[in-house]
């Protein structure tokens, strides 16, 4: 069986025999050697001028500007980084590859022209965003996918039970660098109220500061608040302060997309405070690649003078193989459950959540009462009397309630 490899370039994943190896797309030019990866990633914000992250979103034979090392253009950079990747996972024979749908045709072109020239060879290409769609619960939608560069949305329908993947659209400039430049801005500014220690005035604190931020999200996504650390400072960070940088990532999305639309996030954007999405939406992992591609070997496999993108996959359900979504998908689903970090909570009658906070079901859905708790928002908006909820609706307030509407279905 060939190995599997995810080439979204906020973290490469290659999974063979069992084993994994991530590696973010950075390159470090050490003075001697490249580097790729977590040894990049550790030192970008010390020695920026050593470090390029744009070769997989601008893969290219244009001359580096500014040059990298020995390095001609992107290309020997990606070339490099599929080599390192190669040795770290074992040395697999062949690949199955899941591309993202903004790769143009002259760079899907020169990646395979890349391969030649390495000790592998490609066993067939497919498009990342049907396998994580076919993945889903979802009969179509939008997926938004999250780049070091740039957020790409590509929408998805399933037709006779395939998924197919539709023309994808680049937002430049939004991507995951972007987001945690954002993040940084603000907790910097809480350090700065707290301490009057300004983490981003030296290299080494501004490191430690970006090491410490997906880490710093997980967190927040089980309590409202914790503590970071950074040179012998410590900063109370709410889930809350940092609401502004999903705010405006969520104010790029939603005109992009119709507001009946279901959304397919992947992490960290499904955990990043603030984004605030009009539309329905569900979490998937990217392993959820694995398993499905797995599923679908043999069919994935093309001869070696017929490489393509391939856009469709056959769905594994079986629960969804109409051409048309089903009355659940078109309206917004009512939620059965409520998740708070991990755990989902069954919706019964009269189901108290605190915070003042009791659930109702009415004729026309579930409803809430928020009692003398005025600071209730959702999705972001002041909650309005007799207001019903659907699927996907995130609750907050100012007292660190953080909860999730879900629809579990049996």
């Amino acid at each position: 069986m060939s190995a599997i490899l995810d080439l979204n370039d906020s973290t490469l994943t290659l999974w063979h025999k069992g084993e994994s190896v991530a590696s973010p797309g950075y390159a470090w030019f050490d003075g001697q050697r490249y580097q790729f990866g977590a040894p990049a990633l550790a030192t970008r914000r010390r020695t920026p001028r050593s470090v390029n992250a744009r070769y997989w979103s601008q893969l290219d034979t244009q001359p580096l500007t500014p040059a990298l090392g020995p390095a001609r253009h992107h290309a020997d950079l990606a070339h490099d980084h599929l080599h390192s990747l190669y040795q770290m996972s074992g040395a697999p024979t062949s690949i199955l590859a899941a591309v993202p749908g903004c790769m143009s045709r002259d760079q899907l072109s020169l990646l395979l022209g890349i391969v030649e020239a390495l000790p592998f060879h490609i066993a067939g290409l497919v498009h990342r965003t049907a396998v994580l769609a076919a993945a889903s619960a979802l009969t179509e939608g939008v997926h938004i996918e999250l780049q070091l560069q740039q957020v790409v949305l590509t929408p998805f329908n399933t037709d006779q039970g395939y998924v197919m993947a539709g023309q994808s659209q680049r937002l430049p400039g939004q991507g995951l660098l972007a987001v945690f430049d954002r993040l940084a801005t603000i907790i910097s500014q809480r350090f700065i109220a707290q301490t009057r220690f300004d983490p981003l005035r030296s290299a080494d604190s501004e490191q430690a500061l970006y090491d410490q931020l997906p880490t710093l999200l997980e967190t927040l996504e089980q309590q409202a608040e914790t503590t970071l650390s950074i040179d012998g400072y410590n900063a109370r960070i709410v889930r809350d302060d940092l609401v502004p940088a999903g705010d405006e990532l969520a104010q790029k999305i939603n005109p992009l997309v119709d507001a009946d639309a279901a959304l397919l996030l992947e992490n960290p954007l499904s955990t990043l405070p603030g984004l605030n999405l009009c539309q329905r939406r569900q979490a998937i992992d990217s392993a959820s690649l694995l398993s499905l591609i797995h599923q679908h070997d043999d069919e994935l496999r093309q001869a070696p003078d017929q490489l393509h993108l391939n856009k469709r996959i056959r769905r594994t359900d079986g629960a969804h193989t109409e051409s048309t979504p089903s009355p659940a998908d078109t309206a917004h689903p009512v939620p059965s459950h409520v998740l708070i970090g991990h755990t989902a909570h069954k919706l019964s009658e009269n189901t108290q959540l605190g915070h003042g906070i009791t659930f109702a079901h009415s004729e026309r859905g579930i409803v809430i009462s928020a009692g003398e708790n005025s600071s209730i928002t959702v999705n972001g908006q002041a909650l309005s009397p007799g207001q019903l909820l659907k699927a996907g609706d995130v609750l907050s307030d100012g007292l660190g309630l953080h909860a999730t509407l879900i629809l579990v279905e049996s």
